[in-house]
């Protein structure tokens, strides 16, 4: 009963982590598109003090933002560390276990064709990806 009750503390303790983390990327996310809607966009000093101020709500999560205008990158950096353990900083190299989100990530670029009139929902994928 000790390791099933360990086991469902890690569990909860990594659920927490990943909402916290989610939480902070949504947040920093809408502050991003939020502004961008209003005027020309955030500075390289502007997005380290929202980054800073965002991190202090989860200070576990490390993140890495890469803002790209007109095919430019404007700004490229890591915040935080990798892990609690090792305290090894993020930096814009560090790569990320993105989970179920490229589910969500491909539903948007899905979305965006259907919008386009490029594809339809009702397609069928073997129209586009043949069997090998």
């Amino acid at each position: 009963m000790l390791i099933a009750e360990s086991v469902d503390s890690i569990k909860y303790s990594q659920t927490l982590k990943m909402k916290k983390t989610a939480f902070l990327l949504v947040l920093i996310l809408n502050l991003f598109l939020g502004h961008s809607l209003f005027s020309q966009g955030y500075t390289s000093v502007q997005i380290d003090s929202i980054v800073k101020k965002s991190m202090a709500i989860s200070p576990s999560a490390g993140i890495a933002i890469a803002v790209i205008k007109d095919d430019k990158i404007v700004h490229l950096k890591g915040y935080g560390v990798r892990s609690i353990n090792s305290k090894e900083p993020v930096n814009e190299h560090t790569l990320f276990a993105i989970a179920s989100n490229s589910k969500a990530f491909t539903s948007a670029a899905l979305a965006i064709l259907v919008d386009d009139d490029k594809i339809s929902w009702q397609d069928k994928v073997i129209d586009y990806i043949p069997r090998v």
